[in-house]
């Protein structure tokens, strides 16, 4: 069956790092209904090409593979969309998205069949990240957050974000937050910043 090849699931999302827990969770903790707690490992495979930064592609669990896209930034909330989400074996119309995010990625017979096969075909245009998470998730309304702790990349640190399909709850929620609220950085970001450190450090040594 045919996996999920979305046109538009749309998505505003602010994200922070803290280094532990800041007002916003704390916040998250008191006010919000919490719903569950998840341990998962995923792996995001991060275009190399510069033309394709927008995009932030990973294997969920290893079992689904999965594409957002940025499309813009209004105020400190950023607004993406899911263009791709989708179990393994992926289905052959995967490819033509995946030479898209990856230009120059040749797809061989079996390529698209497992997660090991996919991370190997799209070598090397793609930066391999893998993620160790748990996950705290909660609701309020309309909003959706979580708090999670990550290791990534030799580093271990804490996560905070909050989600809406619509702009307006989301943005209304962080103005009474205040003035106080950390940059919002999505993973890609923050996971192309410690491979730089990475780089750095090698470089020194």
């Amino acid at each position: 069956m045919m996996g999920r090849i979305l046109k538009w699931d749309m998505t505003c999302e602010y994200r922070a790092w803290p280094d532990q827990d800041d007002a916003l969770a704390a916040t998250i903790r008191r006010h919000f209904q919490s719903r569950h707690r998840e341990d998962r490992t995923d792996d995001y495979l991060l275009p190399v090409s510069r033309c394709s930064l927008s995009f932030l592609p990973k294997i969920r669990a290893g079992k689904k593979f999965e594409i957002k896209q940025k499309i813009r930034t209004e105020g400190a909330i950023e607004i993406w969309r899911r263009i791709l989400s989708e179990s393994f074996p992926l289905h052959p119309n995967a490819q033509r998205v995946l030479e898209a995010v990856y230009p120059g990625a040749r797809f061989s017979g079996g390529a698209l069949d497992t997660p090991g096969r996919l991370v190997g075909a799209l070598m090397p245009n793609a930066f391999i990240c893998r993620v160790r998470k748990t996950r705290l998730t909660f609701r309020k309304g309309a909003c959706k957050a979580e708090i999670t702790q990550i290791e990534a990349l030799g580093k271990e640190t804490l996560t905070v974000a909050l989600e809406c399909s619509k702009l307006a709850p989301l943005a209304d929620y962080l103005q009474k937050q205040g003035s106080s609220l950390l940059p919002n950085i999505d993973y890609g970001t923050w996971l192309r910043a410690q491979l730089k450190r990475h780089h750095s450090l090698c470089t020194m040594q």
